[in-house]
């Protein structure tokens, strides 16, 4: 692929000051020695108004959300757009291109809860801040995600909340175009990823869209992403039309999550959407010839957010103590 390199620290003077699209892969050398690429495409509308950043790919698996920012580069048209749009399709180029799910490749590191301002850090700091320094000047951003290769996902969208209740409203107004039933304000700090929690501190409202699962981008769910990031920029009043809104549930619960502390073959016994009862049983883990090491049950009336769909359960592999191959089902406990 040949495209128009430009070091991190020449982008600013290297955007055109008229309208229309530009296409860039911004370049960034860590001190290992290894190269940062990030594509960055910049579509100026004729008219003036705010910024808006549309990003995917920050877990590479996750297949729709960066289809879906693709066909929005070549959609909005910069003579109808008012303000600035910035689309950044694939944050994580490494891990995409070597078919690598969720954690880096280079350092094993989870890139959404990794804050930016440390440059001088390992890979993964360094990649995230040098995505705050392309995205720091826009008002709005939507982050795409969605279940990778071995998580079955359900759709809903995490608005992170700042406490500033004008912030706070224009990130409930993004999420609200979305053809997604749950939406689930975050007030908790601790439930919130330190990337969404820089954005909010720079006043950026901000979201993160989960549409889509196992690694599979179908035609749907691209379409979801796609028409979510038109309603939001109709909204904005950043392109003419009148944004979708459809209904939306509020999701309130805290997150509890069924790891295993063992290892084995992983038997699922629920599905991604299902409201479960305390006690009511997940699924067990066997040895390889099928016999039961370990059952797991619900702690409490919970939503299944997702599960791991892939059998494989490795407990001994736990990178900066995450617990991606450990991982069993995501719960939302259900406040009464």
């Amino acid at each position: 692929m040949q495209l128009r390199t430009v070091d991190i620290k020449q982008l600013s003077r290297s955007w055109s000051k008229g309208i229309g699209l530009q296409e860039f892969l911004v370049t960034r050398r860590h001190s290992s020695g290894e190269l940062i690429e990030i594509p960055v495409a910049r579509i100026q509308g004729a008219f003036q108004g705010p910024q808006m950043t549309v990003m995917s790919g920050m877990h590479a698996g996750e297949y729709s959300g960066i289809l879906a920012a693709q066909k929005l580069i070549t959609s909005v048209k910069p003579e109808q757009l008012c303000g600035t749009l910035i689309v950044i399709p694939v944050i994580s180029t490494k891990a995409f291109m070597q078919r690598n799910m969720q954690l880096n490749p280079v350092d094993q590191r989870e890139v959404h809860f990794v804050r930016p301002g440390n440059p001088e850090g390992t890979y993964s700091d360094m990649l995230m801040d040098t995505i705050f320094e392309i995205v720091k000047d826009s008002n709005f951003l939507i982050d795409s995600h969605a279940g990778e290769m071995a998580q079955s996902l359900m759709s809903w969208i995490p608005v992170p909340m700042g406490g500033d209740d004008e912030m706070d409203r224009k990130s409930l107004e993004l999420a609200a175009g979305f053809q997604i039933e749950y939406v689930e304000p975050r007030y908790d700090v601790s439930s919130i990823p330190e990337f969404c929690i820089s954005l909010l501190e720079a006043g950026i409202a901000n979201i993160w869209v989960e549409c889509g699962k196992n690694g599979i981008p179908t035609q749907k769910d691209i379409a979801i992403h796609f028409d979510g990031y038109v309603a939001a920029l109709q909204t904005m009043k950043m392109i003419h039309g009148d944004p979708a809104r459809p209904d939306q549930k509020v999701l309130k619960g805290k997150r509890s999550q069924i790891n295993s502390h063992k290892s084995g073959v992983w038997h699922p016994a629920v599905n991604e959407g299902d409201i479960v009862e305390s006690g009511q049983h997940l699924g067990r883990l066997t040895d390889y010839f099928g016999n039961t090491i370990a059952e797991f049950t619900s702690p409490s009336r919970s939503l299944v957010l997702y599960y791991w769909s892939n059998p494989a359960i490795n407990a001994s592999r736990r990178p900066h103590d995450y617990d991606w191959h450990n991982g069993l089902v995501s719960l939302l406990d259900l406040e009464e």
